[in-house]
């Protein structure tokens, strides 16, 4: 079973990626539309998802997202689509269980296109709160953005994989009972790929 270990021992995980996008300009995701293929509901499924904090790190087994996507050409970026349901499996610190809960809706927004990888979408998921419990309480903790509001995590969408991805973005524990692992105030940043089913495709009109 995957363990909450020290930071310093944890790389980052390798396709990193999945349900978000990294910010861009405002005036960059006014100035664009956005082509979504085939567009519509969606389920996506990721392996071993991570979330980081300066001490530890809280290792899962799968993730999955259900939600919708805006389908056709003219398509703002704000509000692209949205995840109704992201669940977490085999979630662990130090061989003990957890659950994981995050909220819904969240809202996937594009921003613009990688100027490094055309195959990638700029942007992010908003709109998070979460929080982390073991059954016997020995670590609990809740996370959202600084100052309590809703949260944001970056990344990318991939055309040629098919990935959402999700490798940053202003978590933050608002509240940790954590072995002092987990302590009010550390950053956390959430690791993970997902695949899209069916494979969806986002590019700028």
């Amino acid at each position: 079973m995957r363990k909450f270990t020290r930071r310093a021992a944890v790389a980052a995980v390798a396709a990193t990626a999945a349900l978000g996008f990294s910010a861009a300009s405002a005036s960059a995701t006014s100035a664009v539309t956005w082509t979504v293929t085939p567009g519509g509901a969606f389920s996506a499924d990721a392996a071993n998802p991570t979330l980081s904090v300066p001490n530890a790190d809280l290792f899962c087994d799968s993730s999955s997202a259900a939600g919708t996507l805006k389908t056709g050409s003219g398509n703002a970026g704000a509000g692209l689509g949205s995840i109704n349901n992201l669940t977490f499996s085999g979630c662990s610190l130090a061989g003990i269980s957890f659950s994981v809960d995050v909220s819904s809706p969240l809202s996937i927004n594009a921003e613009s296109v990688d100027p490094n990888n055309p195959n990638r979408v700029i942007g992010t998921i908003s709109g998070i709160t979460a929080s982390i419990s073991d059954a016997d309480g020995l670590c609990t903790a809740s996370f959202a953005g600084p100052g309590g509001g809703n949260a944001t995590v970056t990344g990318y969408f991939d055309n040629s994989t098919h990935q959402l991805v999700v490798n940053g973005g202003n978590l933050q524990a608002t509240e940790a009972d954590c072995l002092g692992l987990i302590n009010a105030g550390d950053s956390a940043t959430f690791n993970a790929a997902y695949d899209t089913d069916p494979a969806q495709t986002i590019t700028a009109d």
